[in-house]
């Protein structure tokens, strides 16, 4: 089930219009109705923080998407240790939202780009970097260096411009990268390199 907790109409017609063949869906008009619910760790949870406070979210117990008028770092590292899996801004484009909603369902993690990269550029350097990750090894040459440009922060576009290859090419490089080392997304493939 989608339950959606919101007070902007568009954003509710929106993730019905999106997700209601997939999803038997279920829009809440206020946060206390979440205590009430039964809810399961298979449901997916969408709040919009422009209609209650962070203080005011219930215990997270399934996936959850936060919706929020400009992303903040800090904001998503609080929301983060509490418990949501996506975050994300209110307007996002529907592709986005579709990405966010599916991230969950697999298990996943689902950011804004610009903080994955913050977080990336965050983790701390390896000590030994004369010494290549042992992840490196089972990746074609091109795959290493589309590796090496993420850990370095970049974002799909700015490493098709480094690279000179499309941004298409470059989600297939990462979809083989992710196949051969094992890692579930960008983050976690930075966290083990670094």
């Amino acid at each position: 089930m989608l339950i959606i907790y919101s007070g902007d109409e568009t954003l509710v017609k929106l993730c019905i219009d999106l997700f209601g063949k997939q999803y038997e869906t279920r829009r809440l008009s206020a946060i206390q109705e979440l205590i009430n619910q039964e809810i399961t760790s298979k449901d997916i949870l969408i709040i919009d923080l422009e209609f209650c406070e962070e203080k005011d979210l219930p215990q997270i117990i399934c996936p959850t998407l936060i919706l929020v008028t400009v992303p903040v770092i800090k904001q998503a590292m609080r929301l983060l240790r509490h418990g949501v899996r996506a975050y994300g801004n209110r307007h996002m484009h529907e592709e986005n939202l579709r990405q966010a909603v599916f991230a969950l369902t697999a298990g996943q993690i689902w950011l804004p780009p610009a903080i994955v990269n913050h977080m990336i550029t965050a983790l701390p350097a390896n000590k030994n970097e004369k010494k290549e990750p042992a992840l490196l090894k089972a990746l074609s040459s091109r795959e290493a260096e589309v590796a090496k440009w993420l850990v370095n922060g970049l974002s799909n576009r700015e490493i098709s411009e480094k690279m000179f290859i499309s941004i298409r090419t470059v989600k297939a490089h990462l979809t083989s990268i992710f196949k051969k080392t094992g890692c579930r997304d960008r983050l976690d493939l930075a966290t083990r390199m670094k």
